[in-house]
């Protein structure tokens, strides 16, 4: 641990070809994969190159972070209205963008890289997406920038994901007696409700991607994401990614099918031996027989009759921010926390100084919420307000994404 500590900018494609063995051999995430992370770095004309910090000790390497310099927006909402919406040039880090092994000198070392490259004017901020609040990164990116660098007031969320059981019976173990019996009660009115004809089809190849498509995006334009300009969408970005994935034999896409009409979604990542789950949404119109959830079921039941060797499946990572399902089903949970780091140059102080009182007001909003019991029915109004700019009359209950990739 004496040996010299030094850290690179690895700042284009040519430099990350470069690295290609040494990034390959520390791959953990799909995010920060180095296939994907090209691929989706030439998709977006607002990512400007690659900004990739390789931490050596002695020479050798020891630890990656996985970033890009990006023109992001920054924002602080109340709820779901949007109180700053600033497009700024931002040093963003990616979730899953941590590789390797990093000891406390070699964190130190990363987050000084970064407020030395924000120091030169090479962004106005930086932003970490979805670190572990436990992690020694995290804490140093909250303690090493000076007062008018730092985030006061990052964002936690819960991260629930699930071991894959070894069977039904042991999945059902795992849950209360009421949400057994809600579960069958449902899927009993939904099967009977169109005379048996339900059906669940995983597409994963190339050849299946223009039906997959089709059939999701007809689902997710009723969703109320779909108002708030987040979740699944059919564009050359989404179907390049898709593509990707199926070549890669990641895609796991699963529709459910009522009398051959998809009523639902569940859009993931295999990789690793790990399920990321990506985007989820069902038919608003039938929301009383929770069609997510009858589709995640028939999903882990499949897995579960092939002890997931047919995918070599072990773990569903349902990824950060809470919902009713994830504390269902999920066996294991952490803190992810995204937070910035502001350039102490004139843009980036007046940035964050414009944030603080908006992060302030929403985070006293959501105490006074969650104390009152309010949180969930304001949320729900919330949700009716986007449903009505896209459609009015729509329903509340019109499923969940469950992440957005980068």
């Amino acid at each position: 641990m004496s040996e010299k500590l030094t850290t690179r900018v690895i700042s284009s494609v040519s430099e990350v070809e470069e690295i290609r063995d040494i990034w390959s051999g520390w791959r953990q995430h799909p995010n920060s994969d180095m296939e994907f992370y090209l691929n989706t770095l030439r998709a977006r004309p607002d990512f400007l190159r690659p900004h990739v910090i390789l931490v050596n000790r002695g020479g050798c390497p020891e630890a990656m972070l996985v970033g890009r310099l990006e023109l992001r927006r920054v924002e602080a909402n109340l709820g779901y209205a949007k109180l700053l919406n600033k497009k700024r040039r931002t040093l963003t880090f990616l979730y899953g963008g941590l590789l390797g092994t990093l000891s406390p000198e070699g964190s130190k070392a990363l987050v000084r890289d970064v407020m030395n490259s924000l120091s030169q004017g090479e962004a106005d901020l930086a932003y970490f997406n979805n670190l572990k609040a436990d992690s020694l990164l995290y804490g140093a990116a909250i303690k090493l920038p000076g007062r008018l660098s730092r985030d006061y007031y990052p964002s936690l969320q819960l991260h629930r994901s699930m071991t894959v059981p070894g069977s039904m019976e042991e999945f059902y173990r795992r849950l209360s007696a009421k949400v057994q019996k809600n579960l069958k009660w449902q899927a009993k009115k939904l099967i009977q409700e169109y005379s048996g004809n339900v059906s669940v089809r995983c597409f994963r190849e190339a050849g299946d991607l223009e039906r997959m498509i089709q059939d999701v995006e007809g689902i997710a334009s009723k969703t109320y994401q779909r108002g708030l300009g987040v979740g699944f969408v059919d564009n050359p970005e989404m179907r390049r990614r898709l593509s990707l994935e199926a070549e890669k034999n990641w895609l796991r896409g699963y529709v459910l099918y009522a009398q051959n009409v998809p009523v639902a979604f569940w859009i993931g990542t295999l990789y690793l031996g790990t399920l990321h789950s990506e985007y989820m949404g069902y038919d608003p119109s039938l929301g009383k027989y929770s069609p997510g959830m009858f589709l995640i079921v028939k999903v882990i039941e499949e897995f579960c009759n092939h002890n997931g060797k047919r995918d070599q499946l072990s773990k569903i990572d349902f990824g950060p921010g809470d919902a009713q399902y994830k504390e269902v089903l999920g066996d294991l949970e952490w803190n992810d926390a995204s937070l910035y780091i502001f350039s102490p140059r004139l843009r980036g102080v007046s940035l964050n100084l414009m944030r603080v009182p908006f992060a302030m007001l929403e985070r006293a909003a959501r105490r006074a919420l969650e104390q009152t019991g309010l949180l969930n029915r304001v949320k729900k109004l919330w949700r009716l307000k986007s449903n009505e700019k896209r459609a009015p009359g729509a329903s509340l209950n019109s499923g969940t994404q469950v992440r957005r990739r980068n």
